[in-house]
């Protein structure tokens, strides 16, 4: 992989929860129910009292979030300084999204397989990320 371009992985991986989150935020504005086909449990956990952040939706956050990451994930593929504002960001959604998935199973005892993947995709780009800038890629192996 070039070095100038080996960040794209996360940008692709960031378009995929940009589209999950997009849904599920405009799916709240527009009050619409979100069907849960593989995992029952998606409207319990989307309505409960833990499916808001200072009154905005957690959808809305994770368009924020992965909107952000394509974005410094652009800027690291040419800026070293962006590298680090990339990693702390991956680790402050990965964070977020541990949480979540612990209020799901722990908490709210009900999945949301949209939740489910956009919080694993957050935990993914940590650790893609700390491969690229501490694994073999950045080595050139």
């Amino acid at each position: 992989m070039h070095r100038k371009h080996k960040h794209d992985i996360l940008v692709v991986l960031s378009l995929a929860g940009f589209g999950v989150s997009i849904y599920l935020a405009v799916a709240k504005a527009l009050g619409l129910a979100i069907p849960c086909s593989i995992i029952k449990g998606c409207e319990e956990v989307l309505q409960s009292k833990y499916a808001n952040l200072f009154g905005i939706p957690l959808a809305v956050w994770g368009v924020i979030y992965f909107t952000g990451v394509i974005i410094f994930s652009l800027l690291a593929n040419h800026y070293q300084i962006w590298r680090k504002y990339l990693t702390w960001l991956l680790a402050l959604g990965a964070l977020a999204a541990a949480i979540f998935l612990g209020l799901q199973f722990f908490v709210i005892k009900k999945i949301c397989q949209y939740c489910l993947v956009t919080d694993i995709l957050a935990i993914a780009l940590l650790l893609l990320d700390i491969n690229i800038e501490h694994g073999k890629i950045e080595n050139g192996n």
